[in-house]
């Protein structure tokens, strides 16, 4: 920490940063307003560990009211959409299946849309996955050689036998359609071998990878979401990064990341171009609040955001000032980026603070 008072002044020079392309955007009134759709994960947004995370169930219940529809999009392709948002219900969290969108959904309309209704089907997954291929007016085989596609997800039950026919399938030309290249999932003994795991096991007999991957990050899920409201601006709401909002930035739409899951506000100030998000919130309750935008003063390398100013000196990030600490991290994630592009800043250093309330927030 450097001693207290205001920050150094840096002397005139030409700047080494130029406001960059990626910038986190402002939003006057509250965020979900601009948007039509809200594209909702679930595990580290709405709850953690099948916990409600605190705002949640409040802040579904109020984009009604902001002319925001939510989408409850999930990589998890082993239940239906009736089972998720009676789960939600369960937490208190306002849910209706058909405002929610599985990785099996998307698999069965990627599979439908290469091989029209009435295709054979191999299944390999959970009985959410044979419904939806079923709803979709595909019809299911266990021959893998009478199968023009395989559906493809993950269950705990899958045996040596359905990698093999899956295997057969594919070999015989069968379109493989995958839910997700998830290399973990998430337990109470941590992480286990997802659905990426056992596509890596039918991949090496292959010598081929899947010609369909419907979760998130690739773009398959996104496209689907979207087409619930043709047309309207859609944000992603995401705890990851390297999933949630990238994917969104492929899809070229908003993205909020939210700190109630997988990454911390440092954390954020690594992140790589194509996993940075158009805004940072603390939870979901971000979607009903305003977000000031950073403001750039390209002269001195100077970012300010609320009370906060952050800025490049000697190679070093000083952060100085007080008020809503998120606006303090709205400024460091800037110009951390910015430098990182464009001046060879290791946005792994960390910032130096200035002043008793820069210090509270980089210890917090």
């Amino acid at each position: 920490m450097r001693a207290s008072g205001p920050p150094p002044r840096p002397t005139r020079r030409t700047p080494t940063l130029r406001s960059p392309m990626t910038r986190l955007k402002g939003a006057p009134e509250a965020l979900a307003r601009a948007y039509d759709l809200a594209l909702l994960d679930l595990d580290g947004v709405v709850y953690l560990l099948h916990e409600p995370i605190p705002e949640a169930a409040a802040t579904l219940a109020a984009l009604p009211g902001l002319d925001c529809d939510p989408v409850f999009v999930t990589n998890n392709a082993s239940r239906s959409p009736e089972t998720v948002a009676e789960s939600l219900r369960g937490m208190d969290i306002p849910a209706e299946a058909d405002q929610v969108l599985t990785s099996a959904q998307v698999v069965a309309s990627g599979i439908l849309d290469r091989i029209g209704t009435g295709g054979t089907v191999l299944v390999t997954g959970s009985d959410a996955l044979r419904a939806a291929v079923e709803d979709a007016g595909l019809r299911i085989v266990d021959d893998p050689k009478a199968a023009a596609a395989v559906a493809f997800g993950y269950t705990p039950q899958t045996t040596w036998r359905s990698l093999a026919d899956t295997t057969i399938a594919v070999r015989n030309r069968a379109y493989w359609a995958v839910a997700n290249l998830d290399a973990t999932l998430p337990t109470p003994d941590g992480p286990l071998p997802g659905m990426g795991a056992l596509v890596g096991a039918v991949q090496t007999a292959l010598g081929q990878g899947p010609d369909f991957v419907a979760g998130k990050p690739e773009q398959p899920i996104y496209r689907l979401a979207m087409a619930r409201k043709p047309g309207g601006r859609a944000i992603m709401v995401g705890d990851r990064p390297d999933s949630d909002i990238a994917g969104a930035n492929r899809a070229g739409i908003d993205s909020l990341l939210v700190f109630t899951g997988v990454v911390t506000p440092r954390l954020a100030l690594r992140l790589k171009p194509e996993e940075r998000p158009t805004y940072l919130g603390w939870n979901l309750a971000a979607l009903t609040e305003p977000h000031p935008e950073p403001d750039w003063n390209d002269e001195v390398d100077r970012i300010g955001c609320g009370g906060w100013t952050a800025v490049l000196e000697g190679g070093e990030i000083l952060l100085s000032g007080s008020g809503d600490e998120l606006d303090g991290w709205r400024a460091l994630c800037e110009l951390s980026w910015a430098a990182a592009d464009m001046a060879g800043y290791d946005s792994a250093r960390s910032p130096v603070a200035v002043g008793e309330a820069a210090e509270k927030l980089l210890a917090g």
